[in-house]
């Protein structure tokens, strides 16, 4: 039977850098709401990224159809004239895809005008309500899931399972299966003679009840091992992301905006020895371990470093060269890698991290990510890593004796670092973007 709506004709938003994380959170938040209000969810399923931002459709004749439709809108402007274009839209989405309830908009941002001011001009949709408040910050969302999370264990009678650690580990299954989905998407548009972005946000929708079969799952026996904390810091680079676009709002262009997607979508598309080798290359400076809690806590992903430098360095430079990798080539053919290296151009600062670099080498034999010659740091400069450690005492002199001199071929990787400068973003612009900065 021919589709009364034909997928094609929709432009998805999973190719765009708002993407799937804001979004997501928000949609988990409603589905949850969902389990909690109904009796049941048969039939129900979340599509991302087509119809809307997100919709709940139910199947008719194999296809689906829209129930409620809901754009979002994580941008930090308190003005009815930011978003009046984005109202006027979701409204004409609403006409040309009617779906059998309501079209919510989601703030999160306190807007100058009342809901009800809202709903009167624009009577198609409805500000969607958190709470009795008709906007939900960022920062605020995480709790309010695991309040709805803490519900939904009550209400299958699992409240014996309920504490922080636990509800966490719920909710990072739950904010999984969301990630995962829009993963697979960009992944069927990149196959050969794949599906287009658009047919396959449309179609690669998730069963309510795959929500629900997680949630009355016991995860207590969930083996907290160094799988289970990749997983935590994908979603911790991916919430960094989230606040770094709406910090810099007005600071990134529209191509930008699509670059820093495109990234995360990427890095979320590894698997965990892929993720856990970039993690390292990003943090040379570091011995990346997380087996265990302890570990995890002591080497994690440092918020300032992720957001000050590495995503502010991949903001502010063009775009990668190559297909899925990251890296940059200039005009003399020398090679550039991003780190989140933060420390300040002082002679301690630079020597200290060299240090740091010299010995994480040592410990992990970590090859030099994309052939590089310069890593690029937020703000240090160092003509080589290894001088500028060999000035120390604090390395063991034996140990850069190796360094120098070794010939093996398991230190064959370790002597490419002897030639690695770091180089500050302002000047590794300079050498990239030439007259595009």
């Amino acid at each position: 039977m021919t589709p009364t709506i034909d997928p094609n004709d929709i432009h998805s938003a999973a190719d765009t850098w708002n993407g799937f994380i804001y979004q997501g959170k928000v949609a988990l938040l409603h589905v949850l709401k969902l389990i909690n209000q109904k009796d049941n969810v048969d039939g129900l399923h979340l599509q991302l990224d087509s119809l809307e931002d997100f919709a709940i459709v139910r199947y008719e004749n194999n296809e689906p159809k829209p129930i409620t439709l809901h754009q979002v809108k994580a941008v930090k402007s308190h003005y009815y004239s930011k978003y009046k274009e984005a109202f006027e839209k979701l409204e004409k989405r609403n006409d040309d895809f009617p779906c059998d309830e309501e079209a919510f908009f989601h703030l999160a941002t306190e807007n100058e005008k009342s809901k009800a001011d809202i709903e009167d001009i624009h009577t198609k949709l409805k500000i969607y309500d958190y709470d009795g408040n008709p906007y939900c910050k960022i920062e605020e969302l995480q709790d309010k899931i695991k309040v709805q999370a803490n519900n939904c264990l009550n209400k299958f009678g699992l409240m014996h399972l309920s504490n922080d650690n636990y509800l966490e580990i719920l909710c990072n299954e739950l904010e999984s299966l969301i990630t995962d989905s829009i993963v697979n998407i960009h992944a069927k548009n990149h196959q050969q003679n794949g599906d287009s972005i658009n047919k396959s946000a449309y179609y690669s929708t998730i069963s309510l009840n795959r929500f629900r079969d997680i949630i009355i799952t016991d995860l207590t026996s969930l083996q907290q091992d160094k799988n289970y904390f990749i997983k935590k810091l994908k979603i911790d680079l991916n919430r960094y992301y989230q606040e770094f676009c709406l910090e810099f709002e007005d600071e990134i262009d529209e191509e930008a905006q699509k670059k820093l997607h495109l990234y995360l979508v990427y890095f979320n598309s590894l698997d965990n020895s892929q993720f856990e080798g970039f993690l390292q290359e990003i943090m040379p400076h570091r011995h990346v371990k997380f087996s265990t809690l302890q570990e995890y806590k002591d080497n994690s992903l440092i918020i300032n470093e992720v957001k000050t430098a590495f995503l502010s360095i991949l903001n502010g430079v063009r775009n990668s060269d190559g297909v899925n990798k990251i890296g940059w080539t200039d005009s003399q053919t020398k090679k550039y890698f991003p780190s989140s290296i933060i420390v300040s151009n002082s002679p301690a600062s630079k020597q200290n991290v060299s240090i740091d670099i010299i010995n994480t080498v040592l410990d992990t034999l970590i090859e030099v990510p994309f052939n590089s010659d310069y890593i690029i740091t937020e703000g240090c400069n160092v003509t080589s890593v290894i001088e500028e450690a060999n000035k120390s005492t604090r390395i063991n002199q034996s140990d850069i004796d190796v360094l120098n001199n070794s010939t093996s071929a398991e230190y064959d990787k370790i002597t490419k670092w002897k030639n690695i400068s770091l180089i500050d973003l302002e000047q590794a612009k300079q050498k990239l973007n030439g007259n595009n900065n």
